[in-house]
């Protein structure tokens, strides 16, 4: 996230910025199919989402358009139930490009990773039918409250538009088929049923979907490309975007006016020391940002 911010910071040097930092707790998590929720949860909801809503507020009044650089897609749980909230009244899209569904609840898990549940949480779906953990009091109370974070009446599957996701667990597809959700893998195989498309195909569809949107909040996770090009992220795919597939989506989402806020996130360059790959990720930032900036 820092290189990321520098970057950005670099190049749009009059762009106002806002960091909001994490205390990290070293102990073992105390609920292993929500891991550090106790944490996570007190952040989200006395740092995260008031501050992020507040930065949201102040860039409607500038005619700014907000973009967050995120470490980890936990954060999207905060994230999403400022924009939520923030929308409050308005029907909200989300466009989701990532190899993972994101859609496990702590009923669900088998890791307990939160950022395998920023989506359950803005759809508020728990998946008892799928449910493989027992959760004690305490842990059920803390993720009822991590679903609550927003007042918002909440997003619809339909609403949801997955891309480039190709990793995901039995309880997720469950969802995904349950609800027609729409989701396409980065080859143009859809989750749920259907046939093959092309990328041109799967976005004219989307794009059109989204016309009926009130607000969208587009979240790339840099693991959407395929893992040749980004080994620094936490959880690398094969079979993943190539970056001018990446640039292609963006042009299509970026320039829609309804498309309210563009978030960034999973790029650990700790992880990998390719400094041409990274480049890879300043280039798709920028290119984010160029068209951001047409948008004035």
């Amino acid at each position: 996230m820092a290189m990321l911010s520098k970057h950005c910071e670099a190049n749009h040097p009059t762009a106002p910025v806002h960091k909001i930092y994490a205390k990290h707790d070293k102990l073992m998590p105390a609920h292993p199919s929500a891991k550090y929720i106790e944490n996570l949860l007190p952040f989200f909801a006395d740092t995260l989402v008031p501050q992020v809503g507040e930065r949201l507020k102040i860039a409607d009044e500038q005619a700014q358009f907000p973009v967050i650089i995120s470490g980890d897609h936990s954060n999207a749980i905060g994230n999403l139930a400022a924009f939520m909230n923030h929308h409050h009244d308005q029907r909200i899209g989300v466009v989701w490009i990532d190899a993972h569904a994101d859609l496990h609840s702590a009923l669900t898990t088998p890791s307990g990773n939160m950022h395998g549940m920023p989506l359950a949480t803005a759809l508020r779906l728990d998946n008892a039918d799928c449910q493989i953990n027992t959760l004690d009091e305490m842990a059920t109370a803390y993720w009822h409250k991590l679903k609550s974070l927003s007042d918002h009446q909440g997003i619809l599957p339909s609403d949801v538009f997955f891309l480039g996701l190709r990793s995901y667990e039995p309880p997720e597809a469950h969802l995904i088929e349950e609800h027609q959700m729409f989701a396409y893998s980065a080859k143009g195989t859809p989750i749920a049923r259907g046939d093959d498309k092309s990328l041109d195909e799967i976005l004219d569809e989307m794009v059109a979907r989204l016309s009926l949107l009130d607000a969208i909040y587009v979240s790339f996770d840099v693991d959407a490309l395929d893992e040749t090009l980004i080994p620094a992220t936490g959880t690398p795919e094969p079979q993943g975007y190539q970056a001018d597939e990446v640039r292609r989506i963006f042009d299509r989402l970026l320039v829609l006016d309804n498309v309210k806020l563009f978030e960034i996130t999973e790029f650990n360059p700790t992880l990998d020391d390719d400094s041409d790959k990274h480049r890879t990720i300043f280039g798709l930032l920028d290119h984010a940002l160029a068209l951001i900036d047409q948008r004035r």
